[in-house]
């Protein structure tokens, strides 16, 4: 990367990968994040977000973070097979297609950069990786969830295991009973109790059943914008400090997560993997939550009072001139690496992002990828009952 220096062949670098385990680049991630805490501006510049106590990047004092879980198409190498998706083979009838693998996030939503992954094989349970992340998410603040997270045992874990708060949507059909009464009721908010039925207590330890308890939670009526029905289940009870109506345009800042989803998969192309077995592949997908965090930080940096305010440093572009000088980040000669990241800077700058003026109207989700036999046959059915 430096001028006149001699690249070191892209075979070399691959068989060096695969001495070293995938937990190095875990460490690396994390050890990134802790330093984007510690560098992160402490921001007091206007406007602020509703209920953020002065600063943009909080809510009601406190970080926000969105848990979710993406699914991700890899190699059809027989060793990924074997460790990710044993049955995604094209040889079962009606059901063939590329492995996949489940990967989860927690994403603060506010300063936009990936805190904590994990990182399993395709039948993995978004519900069970949350207590995966719990750790690794600072303590007394906020966590996001979309639906299909809520359950009795994920929120009985929450509570014993992290000291803050919670927000879930949750649908209105297929939902706790409580929750039934509630939209039956046609009360804007409420209180309510979930208790666990016997299918729930079953995933308890015998010895823990009997303690199991109702839990008390807030409940709050919410229609989407598509007009679908659901409820929002927090433990954020002071209606003064959190009404109801700023809560429900906090639960809408989650689709930060998603839209990161979105950026690695397009603007990074993490989904091209280069590695064909599941040591490499985990680099890959923690490399890639690497370069989104000094991205962000380098980001924040480059901005400063006078920009303006509905305009920002494109993501896109910050990753692509911070991977074409990622040399500059372990230097030999300082003085030049000085100078280079200063280029750096002024470049990230340079390229700016205009966020929309008015809110862009939700568009159904679609996907390129060719049907495969089971989608072909059931849309069949469908056609002809």
């Amino acid at each position: 990367m430096w001028p006149n220096a001699q690249a070191a062949h892209r075979g070399s670098i691959s068989k060096r990968r695969n001495k070293v385990h995938w937990k190095v680049f875990e460490e690396i991630f994390h050890n990134a994040v802790k330093l984007a805490y510690e560098l992160w501006p402490k921001d007091t510049t206007p406007p602020y977000p509703r209920g953020s106590q002065k600063s943009k990047y909080l809510w009601q004092g406190m970080s926000v973070f969105g848990i979710d879980g993406s699914k991700y198409t890899l190699p059809a190498t027989e060793k990924i097979r074997e460790e990710f998706d044993p049955k995604s083979g094209f040889e079962y009838k009606s059901k063939g297609h590329y492995p996949q693998c489940l990967v989860s996030t927690a994403y603060d939503v506010f300063r936009r950069f990936p805190i904590a992954r994990t990182i399993v094989d395709a039948n993995g349970s978004e519900r069970e990786e949350v207590k995966e992340l719990l750790p690794h998410i600072p303590p007394n603040n906020l966590l996001l969830f979309d639906r299909g997270y809520p359950s009795y045992e994920l929120i009985h874990h929450i509570n014993e295991n992290y000291s803050g708060h919670y927000l879930f949507r949750c649908l209105a059909s297929e939902t706790f009973s409580a929750v039934k009464r509630f939209l039956e009721s046609k009360e804007d908010e409420s209180i309510i109790e979930i208790a666990p039925t016997q299918k729930g207590k079953a995933k308890f330890p015998k010895h823990e059943r009997k303690r199991l308890r109702p839990i008390k939670l807030r409940v709050i009526r919410m229609t989407a914008p598509d007009g679908t029905l659901s409820v929002l289940l927090t433990n954020l009870f002071d209606k003064i400090e959190s009404p109801g109506k700023s809560i429900i345009e906090l639960y809408f800042r989650r689709w930060e997560i998603e839209v990161y989803y979105r950026d690695e998969k397009v603007y990074l192309e993490v989904e091209k993997f280069h590695s064909k077995n599941g040591n490499g592949i985990r680099q890959e997908l923690f490399a890639a939550v690497i370069m989104s965090v000094i991205a962000r930080i380098i980001m924040v940096l480059s901005s400063t009072n006078g920009d303006s305010q509905v305009a920002e440093p494109q993501f896109k572009n910050a990753v692509i001139t911070i991977a074409a000088e990622a040399v500059v980040l372990t230097p030999d000669k300082p003085e030049k690496a000085a100078k280079i990241f200063k280029e750096v800077l002024e470049e990230i700058r340079r390229v700016k992002y205009y966020r929309p003026k008015t809110p862009q109207p939700s568009k159904p989700r679609v996907t390129k990828r060719a049907k495969n036999k089971w989608l072909r046959k059931r849309a069949g059915k469908m056609s002809n009952p």
